[in-house]
């Protein structure tokens, strides 16, 4: 979703406009474009961050495209998208993510795609052992 893509009259969207700061929680069923400042919480199914605009808290969604500041726990679901200029800072969980020359990742990245299960490791597999005959260890004290 690029800037000229987005009009704030599209229901179920939130534009943070630049020059504005946001500080709590933010949750949108669809789109939120921040090109000003958030401080939070923020939960929609599609997050951009303008080149002008940073969003600082925990964040989940699906997808993510990111010119400005994205830190601290960021959790996406399925494609992350740092472009140019973009800079993610903290705990980054995410699908996929795709970082574009210019772009700066600093803190701990997780990618795991939303369709792979997390590997687990099966329990060994034992084989039957088939039961060998014992002696009779009354025969070994006998008397002759």
């Amino acid at each position: 979703m690029t800037n000229t893509e987005f009009r704030p009259t599209e229901p179920n969207c939130v534009h943070v406009g630049a020059g504005v700061t946001i500080k709590g929680a933010i949750t949108a069923p669809d789109a939120i474009v921040v090109d000003g400042a958030v401080e939070g919480e923020v939960t929609a199914r599609t997050l951009r961050i303008g080149p002008s605009g940073s969003v600082r808290g925990h964040v989940v969604a699906s997808e993510a495209e990111v010119h400005g500041l994205l830190a601290d726990k960021v959790e996406i679901k399925d494609l992350l998208h740092v472009r140019s200029g973009g800079r993610i800072e903290g705990n980054l969980n995410c699908g996929d993510v795709q970082v574009e020359r210019g772009a700066v990742l600093a803190g701990g990245v997780f990618t795991a795609p939303a369709d792979q299960e997390t590997a687990k490791p099966e329990p060994a597999k034992r084989e039957a052992v088939a039961a060998q005959p014992q002696p009779d260890k009354t025969r070994l004290f006998a008397a002759e």
